[in-house]
């Protein structure tokens, strides 16, 4: 097996460089398509912070309140005994 010995320099035959394909330009269609779809992504990503922001402090709160009850739990549970 042959290995590759750098890069390769495609150049003419009179020495000038070949330059390499250009990309099409995008249609308009593509370019409001793609900005509709970074605009829901961008809404999704914004309601899903929101959430969060308001889910977490009444998670804290609900585990606080769980942490009393059930240590009210097992201190009535031991006072049976």
């Amino acid at each position: 097996m042959e290995k590759s010995h750098g890069p390769v320099i495609d150049m003419t035959p009179d020495g000038a460089f070949i330059d390499p394909p250009k990309p099409a330009p995008a249609s308009i269609g593509t370019i409001i398509a793609r900005l509709i779809a970074f605009g829901v992504a961008l809404c999704i990503v914004a309601v899903m912070f929101w959430a969060a922001l308001f889910i977490i402090p009444v998670l804290l709160v609900l585990g606080v309140i769980g942490y009393f009850l059930a240590r009210g739990q097992i201190r009535a549970s031991f006072r049976r005994f």
